[in-house]
């Protein structure tokens, strides 16, 4: 399964439980309710013969503040076999004037490849049906790689820049929210996720065999997340930007940090993402 669908069914009870306490009627005004960041672990892989996948949260916290209510949720998913999915998250409810006045991650410095660094692959198509492919269309969250520095970043173990161009009429803007479009995060880390696959399978696809093929993330380690902005149909252009912090070739497992971009703002970081290779 996917990571970015995974995500979606831990996080998507919160907003359910919140409706059910009824937390948006104690604003005055209507409020949208946003996800803005969380910390996990995927324990195990989801596969097709997992049974029926059981979520528990169990809310923590909320504040209020200026119109603004803040929850925090712990989060529990399990399948058939046992545990796969444990974090905690939190989420706000925004009025529409908060919401298009978004001011993005602050007070981070992101990494600035030189000018002459190396061409990524460039615009992507569709690859061929192996264990190493991106997603089809559907689900390729980038278009383009116009970056790929393998000796680039701080650490020097690789630098990626992905673009994709916003399109209005994509599935996800008619699904996400009702009346309320806007671009799933979990897709915003989908496309982070899938610039460290083109560095995988650069760095392993050649020795990792016929039928090699990605983990949707890193099994057991922990990965953080936080939004402070959000893709609405009428944004231009979206960036991610990853930097490899760790590469182990024993495991073939990276490790990277980024951001996500739209229209220039800087609105998601990634911490501790990985992605491994497999037989």
């Amino acid at each position: 399964m996917p990571y970015a669908v995974l995500l979606e069914a831990a996080l998507q009870p919160c907003g359910w439980l919140a409706a059910y306490l009824g937390s948006a009627l104690r604003s005055a005004t209507d409020v949208s309710f946003r996800n803005l960041g969380g910390k996990a672990v995927q324990h195990r892989e989801v596969f097709p013969d997992a049974g029926t996948l059981t979520t528990k949260i169990k809310i923590t916290k909320v504040s209020q503040s200026v119109g603004m209510i803040i929850q925090n949720y712990d989060m529990e998913m399990t399948d058939r076999h046992g545990l796969v999915f444990k974090g905690d998250t939190y989420f706000g409810f925004f009025s529409k004037e908060a919401l298009s006045d978004q001011k993005g991650v602050l007070g981070v410095t992101p990494y600035a490849p030189p000018a002459d660094a190396p061409a990524g692959p460039g615009v992507l198509a569709d690859d061929p049906e192996t264990g190493l492919a991106l997603p089809f269309k559907r689900l390729r969250m980038l278009d383009a790689v116009p970056i790929f520095d393998p000796k680039g970043g701080p650490q020097g173990l690789g630098f990626l820049r992905g673009t994709k161009a916003v399109d209005p009429t994509e599935w996800f803007f008619k699904a996400h929210f009702y009346q309320d479009p806007v671009c799933p995060g979990s897709l915003g880390l989908e496309s982070f996720q899938q610039l460290l696959k083109i560095a995988a399978r650069e760095r392993w696809g050649a020795a990792a065999g016929a039928d090699a093929r990605f983990t949707p993330i890193g099994v057991g380690i922990p990965h953080e997340w936080v939004y402070r902005g959000q893709i609405a149909p009428r944004n231009k252009l979206v960036t991610v930007e990853a930097v490899v912090t760790k590469a182990d070739d024993a495991a073939r497992t990276l490790t990277a940090d980024g951001f996500l971009s739209v229209d220039g703002l800087l609105i998601y970081q990634m911490k501790g993402f990985t992605l491994s290779v497999v037989s």
